[in-house]
């Protein structure tokens, strides 16, 4: 079913004021994700990024919901972290990298990064991590809490925030908000997972502060792409990718108090090494493609907190393309399984995975792949999957969610200051929820003009 729809937003909104001269791709949607009610599964919240600028960022963040299961969705609305959606968001040119969650009693929380046009790091660019709540099942939303704000300076270091991710423990007023906080200042500072947190759903927030530092700056370390997941005896553990000198890994920190204390720097247990080869579009001359290499998604089981990792490995195959591998941790993020490949198709890239949690036991992983390409043709078939287990991940069922559909129709990303290049992008992640007797993913694809965001049904 396709969720979203032709952009309503306003003419005009935002800016395309930068160090690039680049546009958005109109009506286009992008970087889904997705969360159920976890008293009623069947109440389903997704937002994404819609009209993607081919620099950075979106003109706004869409919202719908489903109080069906994912049958059917209701109107669409921009939140209010960009100037396409109003509010306080008024002066954020742009917004990007949306997530969402639900505490009890269906308060939901979504947040987002913000930021001016594309010069966010010049004198007067502002960097800045949102937060809103709704009480109303996502009728009407908060006037956003500013997690961080950076602005630019002629002079002295630039900080941009990236990669936001926020988990509301399902039973409890504790809310997290995770993400990474770039600096120029690269040669004398890592690159630390910094948290926002709430005691009481969001009523009130602590000061912002650096949760986990990766450790002295030897050439250069940093954390990357932090998610939390709230576990069923409250703990919170945070994974991350981490870059240091020994290399490129996935790994995790925990807190048994709320948030309150943490590892010592550098202290992080390692739970596998990463090496994506990164998606390669097999027509002669393509556009590149940007995926989720270097980022995995997680989940966590909330009956028995069995943790899980996914993302886009190489080491399958030697090196010669990305599958996709998953790990779990049955003791809270202390030990993590061998990394195994659960894609099916494995003499083809596959990328952009996400997983989830059912109901007694079960796990779940969607990914796109390229088995449907026809060699020599223009046409860049693209198609997603679901893969479900029931026993631990021992064995795996597949089942086709959308596609083929052409790849090169998808809109462009990353046209950065001195180059021409973009590359195609659906997003760094998607979504994909459990509504108590089905999964139900929330992925975009393309159609004839352009990405759009589909919601499919697998029992």
């Amino acid at each position: 079913m396709q969720v979203s729809a032709p952009s309503a937003l306003p003419a005009g909104c935002g800016s395309a004021t930068g160090s690039v001269a680049d546009a958005y791709t109109a009506n286009s949607a992008v970087q889904p994700q997705l969360a159920a009610d976890p008293a009623a599964g069947t109440l389903l919240y997704g937002v994404w990024e819609q009209d993607r600028w081919n620099a950075i960022g979106a003109r706004a963040i869409a919202f719908s919901h489903s109080a069906d299961g994912g049958a059917s969705w209701g109107a669409i609305a921009a939140l209010p972290f960009s100037a396409c959606g109003g509010g306080a968001g008024a002066s954020y040119d742009r917004a990007s990298d949306p997530s969402i969650t639900v505490g009890p009693g269906g308060v939901v929380y979504a947040s987002a990064l913000a930021f001016s046009a594309a010069n966010y790091l010049a004198s007067g660019g502002v960097s800045a991590v949102l937060v809103s709540r709704s009480t109303d099942g996502g009728t009407t939303w908060t006037s956003p809490y500013p997690a961080k704000v950076d602005t630019g300076a002629a002079t002295g270091p630039w900080y941009f925030n990236d990669r936001d991710a926020i988990a509301a423990d399902p039973a409890s007023a504790h809310v997290y908000l995770v993400w990474d906080r770039l600096t120029s200042n690269s040669g004398g500072a890592s690159i630390p997972t910094w948290m926002l947190h709430s005691a009481d759903g969001g009523l009130n927030w602590d000061p912002a502060r650096v949760v986990y530092d990766p450790g002295p700056n030897v050439p250069f370390t940093q954390t990357f792409n932090n998610q939390p997941q709230v576990l069923p005896d409250g703990s919170v553990v945070i994974l991350f990718t981490l870059f240091d000198n020994f290399g490129t890994h996935l790994a995790a920190v925990r807190s048994t108090d709320h948030g309150t204390t943490w590892p010592a720097s550098g202290a992080a247990t390692v739970v596998a090494p990463m090496q994506p080869f990164g998606t390669q579009n097999p027509i002669a001359g393509g556009l590149p493609i940007r995926d989720s290499s270097l980022m995995a998604q997680t989940a966590v089981d909330p009956v028995y907190g069995t943790l899980a990792a996914v993302w886009q490995e190489s080491s399958f195959s030697n090196g010669v393309r990305d599958g996709i591998a998953l790990t779990l941790s049955s003791d809270k993020g202390a030990h993590w399984s061998t990394p195994v490949q659960v894609n099916t198709a494995t003499s083809v890239a596959a990328f952009d995975p996400a997983v989830h949690f059912g109901s007694g036991g079960r796990i779940a992983v969607t990914y796109y792949d390229f088995r449907d390409y026809v060699a020599g043709s223009a046409v860049l078939s693209t198609s997603l999957w679901l893969v479900q287990s029931s026993d631990g991940g021992a064995s795996w069922t597949e089942t086709r969610l959308y596609g083929p559909f052409d790849l090169n129709k998808a809109p462009p990303a990353d046209l950065q200051a001195g180059t021409t290049g973009n590359a195609l992008f659906l997003g760094d992640q998607q979504g994909l929820a459990w509504n108590g007797s089905a999964w139900v993913g929330l992925d975009a694809a393309t159609v004839s003009s352009g990405s759009r965001i589909f919601a499919a049904r697998v029992p």
